[in-house]
């Protein structure tokens, strides 16, 4: 009997999987530390506690991540979580510790990013000096052009089956390890399904591939699959993570509405991955849709990568300073989601100060952010020729949003009045000329709202106007735009060098010409497909890599810098890279060739020797044994439910609501509150660019598989498949559905005795056992 489900049938109550601690995405702290913490040391601190100080008062030096962790004559500065640290007790002003700085406290949001670093561990950077770039930062290895490679001699050359295999064959090769054999055909078709549609195959359709024995089988089964409209749906999802999808706001404040169409972006990107649109065009049209001549109506909505990007709260009656910050923060984040998600580069880290490690100056930084600065978020009708609907839409929008707030704060101001006993006749003759004011443009705007309408972006030069001190807004202006000034430390307050908008420097052909066209974005989306052509590939392929083995080749796939790992088979990076974009950049082709090859279609067996000389299968001696992401997962409960609605497209559903049945890629997806499937389950925080997924084993996890409504539903309604039937066939009838295979005797034997105590044909014991295997690991693991 499968060891697994036999624990799980046996215990009934579904909490015997093994737990192991969580795992949070290791690099957070230290992003934190790079966008939070130094800036606010290198501003307030180094004049006098750095390699650059006359004297490092108290011997105690803030500059670098071994000096930091060794403290000062004091001694330690930092204690991690530690909330008496004495770095936290001196910014602090506390009476048993030196008053830092000594000439007042540092501003109130610098102190509380401050502690939470401390509350989280003070994670820094690597103490040791990265490999260097070199003289000549071109020649990195991630930013040299790309180019096939000959496949290389191997031992067995009748192994692969595709290129790649070559390259995987040398490596092990090398370590003198030997690669498994063959998966059997359940195990592959039931591999192939969900990782190229997310949805497991049926029992007769597992069986009638097992008796299929035409030498094409597989590659036709792969083919039906990648033709298959499921396939975008599952795909996407994997984008999804990249661009921080979601469809709400970090906060619930009135500045901070939610994006109204945000559907629009997500069925957009499904499409494109069944039409199998070039890669090329697929980054193009996501940072430029409106300045390409060529865009159709509905290749608008691509533009939600952006146009969905997190908003923070701008409250009006802040100071220019404090809402100047704020800007900053969100071009910031869009900085961060492209480079990192398009370019595997942590350009954001030279926001205050050049990159430590990686070939990018601050004046590289603000040149992409001026992109950002001369971008709006805008709505669009997705129709032909809706250039001026969108400005009047967006425009009408804007002044509708500005006279809704000051209306709400009119009312406000009015009702602290009558508490107060006093005068409300200023408010009352406010609210009464508002009021109009918001009903015409209401008005105005449902008229221009005519058809499908898509959360985009426009070009619109941004500055925050603080003439009236009372309520600072934000001027867009579409006919000017702007360069940015390098902000010293990263303080939109102390401007300096203004620089032109342009690409990065070290991967420009020859030096970096200036953007001239509106906001600079399509100039930006051609030079990350044509002067980086080379890193782009390498970065997605290493994604989809990654996306179909579980381990990408380079295992920091959005750093792909000083500080990022080195792929483990370089030559074969390069390879597929080159042939990508040889293939022009078809993402189907590229998981084509990866599923078809031999690699891919290994066994999951465990090897004794081999996982001695490789524990964590580097060099993929095996095919990995991977947990169901959550949408395959919770997908496939639907589907052997018979709950799953195919139905797609569309606004999206509540998936804690028990109704929702259609596919997790169409349920709502928080900034704000996340449903409980997305907290519970690893989807990664939408806030920020997703590098990859964590998966984790928590008790409340398995407290879900227990209790939740959801999977209780699954159950019974899975329990029907065994109505009427006596015990041994019910329970074959449940096996099928759930672990696509008959019991054997020793299962059959336990679940026999689960059934009848109760009484075979109880519902409620039928539904126990069906609760059962779709918690097994045998059901949410994937060999």
């Amino acid at each position: 009997m499968r060891a697994e489900t036999k624990l799980i049938v046996r215990a009934a109550a579904l909490a015997l999987v093994a737990l192991a601690p969580a795992v949070g995405r290791a690099d957070e702290g230290t992003d934190f530390f790079e966008k939070k913490v130094r800036p606010v040391l290198a501003e307030h601190c180094y004049s006098c506690h750095s390699l650059g100080a006359k004297k490092d008062k108290g011997g105690l030096r803030l500059d670098t991540p071994d000096a930091i962790r060794k403290g000062g004559d004091s001694g330690p500065a930092v204690k991690p979580k530690d909330e008496d640290s004495l770095l936290l007790k001196s910014i602090d002003h506390a009476p048993d510790a030196p008053a830092m700085p000594p000439k007042g406290k540092l501003p109130a949001a610098a102190i509380r990013d401050l502690h939470a670093w401390v509350k989280m561990g003070a994670p820094l950077p690597a103490a040791t000096k990265p490999a260097a770039i070199g003289e000549d930062p071109r020649k990195f290895w991630s930013f040299v052009p790309v180019a096939e490679r000959a496949a290389p001699a191997v031992n067995d050359p009748k192994w692969p089956t595709r290129k790649s295999d070559f390259f995987v064959l040398q490596k092990l090769d090398e370590k003198r390890l030997k690669p498994a054999p063959l998966a059997d055909r359940r195990t592959l078709i039931r591999r192939a399904y969900l990782d190229l549609i997310g949805l497991p195959p049926t029992f007769e359709q597992v069986e009638a591939f097992a008796a299929d024995d035409r030498p094409d089988a597989y590659e036709k089964l792969v083919d039906e699959l990648l033709a298959s409209p499921r396939f975008g749906e599952k795909w996407a999802r994997h984008w999804f993570d990249v661009a921080r999808y979601a469809e709400d706001n970090p906060t619930g404040e009135s500045t901070c509405r939610p994006p109204r169409f945000p559907h629009r972006y997500r069925d957009w990107v499904i499409a494109a991955f069944n039409t199998d649109v070039p890669f090329d065009r697929f980054v193009r049209l996501q940072l430029a849709a409106d300045r390409l001549a060529d865009t159709t109506p509905e290749d608008f909505a691509a533009l939600g990568y952006l146009g969905l990007s997190p908003v923070y709260h701008k409250e009006p009656k802040l100071s220019k300073a404090v809402i100047s910050e704020i800007v900053a923060d969100e071009w910031d984040e869009r900085v961060d989601a492209i480079t990192r998600g398009l370019l595997g580069l942590t350009v954001a880290c030279a926001r205050c100060h050049d990159h430590k490690f990686d070939p990018v100056s601050t004046k590289d930084y603000y040149a992409l952010a001026g992109v950002l600065a001369n971008t709006q978020l805008a709505e669009r009708p997705l129709k032909p020729d809706a250039g001026a609907a969108q400005e009047a839409l967006t425009t009408v929008r804007l002044a509708r949003l500005d006279v809704d707030m000051r209306l709400g704060y009119a009312r406000e101001l009015r009702g602290t009045a009558v508490k107060e006993k006093r005068d409300t006749a200023p408010f009352d003759k406010q609210i009464k000329e508002l009021q109009p004011r918001l009903a015409e443009l209401q008005k105005r705007e449902k008229a221009l709202e005519g058809g499908a309408i898509a959360n985009v972006v426009r070009d619109a030069g941004t500055w925050v106007n603080g003439d009236d001190p009372d309520w600072t807004v934000i001027d867009y202006r579409t006919s000017q735009f702007r360069d940015l000034p390098v902000f010293v430390r990263g303080n939109p307050a102390r401007p300096g060098d203004i620089v032109p908008r342009r690409f990065l420097e070290v991967l420009s052909a020859g030096a970096p010409k200036p953007f001239k066209d509106g906001s600079g974005r399509r100039e930006l989306a051609d030079a990350i497909v044509t002067d980086a052509a080379g890193l782009s590939a390498r970065v997605y392929v290493n994604r989809v890599w990654g996306w179909v083995f579980g381990r990408p080749l380079v295992a920091t796939p959005s750093n792909f810098g000083a500080l990022g790992e080195r792929p483990t088979h370089p030559e074969l990076l390069d390879d597929l890279a080159a042939r990508f974009l040889a293939n022009k950049g078809s993402v189907k082709w590229l998981v084509r060739e990866l599923v078809t090859s031999a690699a891919y279609c290994q066994a999951s067996r465990h090897d004794e020797r081999a996982a001695a000389v490789d524990p964590d299968d580097r060099w993929l001696w095996r095919a990995p044994r991977k947990r169901l992401e959550l949408e395959a997962w919770r997908d496939s409960i639907l589907q052997v439910s018979g709950q799953l609605s195919l139905a797609g497209g569309g606004p999206s559903d509540n998936l804690d609501d028990l109704r929702s049945v259609r596919r997790t890629v169409f349920g709502r997806v928080s900034r704000e509150r996340p449903s409980d499937v997305h907290r519970l389950f690893d989807l990664p925080d939408p806030k920020t660019h997703g590098e990859k997924r964590e998966a984790t084993t928590t008790p409340v996890q398995q407290l879900y598989f227990l209790n939740s409504p959801f999977v209780r539903q699954a159950a019974k309604q899975l329990a029907k498949a065994a109505d009427g039937k006596p015990a041994d066939e019910g329970v074959r009838a449940l096996f099928r559905k759930v672990l696509l295979r008959d019991p054997n005797p020793d299962e059959l034997g336990t679940a026999r005795g689960l059934i009848r105590p109760a009484r075979e044909g109880d519902a409620p014991a039928w539904a126990l056992l069906a609760q059962a295997l779709l918690a097994s690991n045998e059901f949410l693991y994937l060999n």
